[in-house]
């Protein structure tokens, strides 16, 4: 061991002495790693493919389907309030709130004493009155008679006259009153003006009435209407295209629990003002009738009513649209950018037409499928 570790330390020192024999096999061994070193070859990778979804595209007309919301009036409705003052002493048994009455069902009779005698009495003022004219029209008889004998003079005659006319407005004034007593009476009994149900029932047996004071409200439940609005844009879309609201048909659904009912309706008018801020109109379409229908006003519901006709278009989700263009798949599955004209929209599909050079033809497969990375010319694989 100490004869290596002699020999190494002359090694060494002899080259300690000798600097340029240590620059040269520093360098030799530079080299000579340089030389050895393992070379890396070019790895070429794979060109990507991207799955995509298509939709093969075909031009057709297409009317697509507004989904709105609305809420459910009352085409009919009016308050029940007392004509004379008194005191409730009947009620009807239909009577009760959300009770089904038919057009002249006894609802409720206010206290008729008084209005039976003013009844009464008016009809024996009116006798007297009638009994009375018989007597002044008599004497005008006589008179004139007398008159004609020269027997009487002619202011008699006037007088007869004049009290024979002054009993004829007294009579007028008497079946007036008749007639006004005989209404306070009838006013007296409250009946159902028209078929519909009882709502706000505000009066009970015993309660008394001021003229005027709510006692009901009737709701013609056959005679219900959906008011929904329709945006600016929506609104101009149908109006430009030229076709009329009036007279179009609202499908009308109504979500209950778990289960949903569907009712039709007709489109009967647009509101007379649109509004300031939005620039919508609020549509009224009449619901048909339904005697048994459960449906009651100041429901929240959807309406669906149809949009304006586009003729000739395609259509594609909107996911499709890369601004003003669209990517085809064409037969090597690489992508070709198509110029489009977006026309309008169906729930979440777009409708658009070819806009420019090269067109799209019916048959084209639509990407859509939105790429960060898409462009013209990938590869895709369709799924």
């Amino acid at each position: 061991m100490q004869v290596l570790l002699q020999k190494a330390s002359n090694i060494i020192g002899a080259i300690a002495r000798r600097p340029l024999l240590l620059i040269v096999l520093t360098v030799a061994v530079i080299v000579l790693m340089m030389v050895t070193r393992p070379k890396l070859a070019p790895v070429q990778l794979p060109e990507r493919i991207w799955p995509v979804d298509v939709v093969e595209v075909w031009q057709q007309d297409e009317q697509p389907s507004l989904n709105l919301f609305g809420q459910v009036a009352a085409g009919r409705r009016t308050e029940l309030r007392a004509q004379v003052p008194g005191r409730v002493v009947e009620v009807g048994e239909g009577f009760n709130e959300g009770a089904r009455v038919t057009q002249g069902d006894f609802l409720v009779q206010v206290d008729p004493f008084e209005y039976n005698n003013n009844v009464a009495e008016q009809k024996a003022l009116l006798s007297e009155a009638q009994t009375r004219m018989n007597v002044v029209r008599r004497d005008l008889g006589r008179i004139k008679e007398l008159h004609t004998e020269k027997n009487v003079s002619d202011q008699q005659l006037d007088d007869a006259g004049l009290a024979v006319k002054q009993q004829e407005a007294t009579l007028a004034q008497r079946r007036i009153g008749l007639d006004r007593a005989q209404r306070d009476l009838e006013d007296a009994r409250l009946v159902a003006p028209f078929n519909g149900v009882v709502n706000g029932v505000s009066a009970d047996l015993g309660k008394q009435l001021s003229v005027n004071d709510k006692i009901a409200e009737i709701i013609d439940t056959t005679s219900l209407e959906v008011r929904f609005t329709l945006s600016k844009s929506q609104y101009g879309r149908i109006i430009e295209a030229g076709e009329a609201l009036e007279g179009r048909l609202v499908e009308v659904s109504w979500q209950v629990g778990d289960g949903t009912m569907r009712f039709a309706a007709t489109v009967e008018r647009v509101g007379a003002e649109i509004d300031s801020t939005t620039g919508g109109v609020d549509v009224y379409a009449v619901i048909e009738p339904d005697e048994e229908t459960l449906l009651r006003p100041g429901a929240f519901v959807w309406t669906k009513i149809t949009d304006r006709k586009y003729e000739n278009v395609y259509r594609a989700a909107e996911s499709s649209l890369y601004g003003d263009e669209v990517y085809i798949v064409n037969k090597e599955n690489r992508l070709e950018a198509r110029p489009i004209k977006v026309h309008g929209y169906a729930g979440e599909d777009v409708l658009f037409s070819s806009a420019g050079q090269p067109p799209i033809n019916n048959g084209d497969k639509v990407v859509t499928t939105q790429i960060r990375e898409g462009g013209a010319g990938i590869k895709v694989e369709i799924r």
